[in-house]
């Protein structure tokens, strides 16, 4: 699996957990990922939150809670893990 699903399927899981993000741990840059979740006609909501440690800002997301759009998450979601268990499946037959 590549890296950047990985990173994807941790963000959704996140959302639809109702975490609030403001990165994706481990990801060097988060904001491509939330990007690639938006351009799936996922919508999140977005504030710009201050940092705790110096002037600057930083985007905190949150799945905005409608129906439609939850459901548009998940089935994005198990689109990502369906990947998953099919390469899976492929590096299993091959050993």
């Amino acid at each position: 699996m590549k890296r950047g699903t990985s990173y994807l399927i941790i963000a959704l899981k996140g959302l639809l957990n109702g975490d609030k993000l403001s990165n994706i741990p481990n990801a060097k840059n988060s904001n491509q990922y939330f990007a690639t979740i938006k351009k799936h006609g996922i919508e999140l909501v977005e504030v710009w939150k201050p940092n705790l440690t110096n002037a600057g800002t930083h985007k905190e997301r949150s799945l905005h809670q409608t129906i439609e759009n939850i459901e548009r998450a998940k089935k994005y979601l198990e689109a990502l893990q369906g990947v998953k268990s099919k390469q899976y499946e492929v590096q299993e037959s091959s050993d």
